[in-house]
């Protein structure tokens, strides 16, 4: 029975080393340190079912250096250069992804300009007059697909606490555009006289500004082109979104409700009436 013996100890020990030298192969040190101790119990094993005694000084002393020339061997191979190649590898498709957006960014920039510029422009220094009207060169404008809240407007911030946000909002884009002549791209004019437009500063599309700062939302009815700036305000808690507010359009129905209403007097009472008191 004793080659039996031998035969399921040289497994074992070959079972042992190949689970070892998986270990030593693996990024994580503690698993190569692990992997090391297999492949020495392996040897020793192995040694065990061959010699059929324990090893001596000398077989120890030996597997000690070769393992630690191995340990110091692959970091170098394995886990250090390795990796920093498949970073490289990984990170190259990250900058051409980048680059494909800024120039899908460049072409739109592009093409939205080459469609406002078939539409008359006027050119100046503006006058707000709320956060989405301006009075340009004699005329009033109002962004196409923006509304705002007027300069009456009230709304509650986050604490709670009411602010006049038609001033704010006015107020920011003041302090925004800070005197610079803009142009503005009329694109209609309403029946009241009021120019609708798309107006730019620059390159800079100003209602887009207006509503990616949360002092405006986008108005739908016109066009969905500002509701990604609208969602991305409203996730931040920007401007008007820091708190709660009505939609400017509510808040001038409501406004005009309370302006319609009639103040009704007590019935004057007749003269048996009075002589009751």
């Amino acid at each position: 029975m004793l080659w039996v013996k031998r035969v399921v100890c040289g497994i074992v020990a070959v079972l042992v080393m190949l689970l070892g030298v998986y270990l030593i192969n693996t990024d994580i040190a503690f698993l190569q340190a692990l992997g090391f101790c297999l492949d020495v119990v392996g040897v020793a094993l192995g040694y065990i079912a061959i010699i059929q005694r324990m090893p001596n000084y000398n077989f120890w002393v030996t597997l000690v250096a070769l393992g630690l020339a191995v340990a110091l061997f692959i970091p170098k191979e394995s886990i250090y250069e390795e990796p920093v190649e498949e970073k490289e590898v990984i990170a190259k498709p990250k900058e051409e992804k980048i680059e494909k957006k800024k120039t899908d960014l460049e072409e739109k920039k592009k093409k939205s300009m080459s469609r406002l510029a078939q539409y008359p422009k006027i050119t100046g220094s503006i006058e707000v007059i709320h956060a989405n009207v301006f009075y340009i060169n004699g005329r009033y404008v109002r962004l196409f697909g923006v509304d705002a809240p007027d300069n009456d407007q009230i709304c509650s911030d986050a604490k709670g606490m009411s602010y006049n946000c038609g001033r704010e909002a006015a107020s920011w884009v003041v302090g925004w555009i800070d005197n610079n002549p803009i142009d503005c791209y009329l694109l209609q004019v309403n029946p009241n006289g009021v120019n609708v437009a798309t107006c730019v500063w620059g390159e800079y599309d100003i209602g887009a500004g207006l509503v990616g700062a949360g002092w405006a939302i986008a108005n739908t009815n016109e066009t969905n082109i500002y509701a990604p700036y609208e969602a991305k305000a409203q996730a931040n808690s920007y401007g008007l979104w820091a708190g709660t507010f009505y939609s400017p359009q509510d808040w001038r129905d409501i406004k005009s409700e309370q302006n319609n209403f009639v103040i009704k007097s007590k019935p004057k009472a007749s003269g048996w009436f009075k002589s009751l008191f």
